[in-house]
């Protein structure tokens, strides 16, 4: 019971000096985290992304020769399909989004839909 009385003052000991300790490492960050880069006294700056150069087929390793084709598979559909949304973002949207804006039903000549839509066809294509 003694000992027990013992190592619970030397836990709570213990406690109050970590809680001290990373109070001063909290201190210590805080002065340095609003700092901001100044482009007057370090014009160049470096941003270094992590480049992997292992492809898709050696990432996906298991034993289970069925698992890894499954894998595989999604795996390569979902390439397709970042590639395809990139391609729809750049190409597309704008097309898409601006379709028949500034003409009016009043505005619009009697033929004039079918030419815009003609015109709009070739733009799909």
């Amino acid at each position: 019971e003694i000992h027990a009385e013992v190592q619970l003052k030397s836990y709570g000991k213990f406690l109050e000096e970590y809680t001290s300790q990373l109070k001063r490492i909290e201190d210590a960050l805080d002065d340095s985290v609003g700092d901001v880069w100044d482009f007057s006294l370090d014009p160049i700056a470096l941003k270094l992304l992590p480049y992997e150069q292992s492809s898709l087929l050696e990432l996906i390793k298991t034993e289970n020769k069925v698992l890894n084709k499954v894998i595989t598979v999604y795996a390569a559909l979902c390439c397709e399909i970042k590639k395809l949304k990139y391609e729809a973002e750049t190409k597309f949207y704008n097309g898409l989004l601006f379709y028949g804006e500034g003409a009016t039903d009043s505005s619009m000549v009697e033929g004039d839909c079918q030419i815009q839509m003609g015109r709009f066809v070739s733009f799909l294509q």
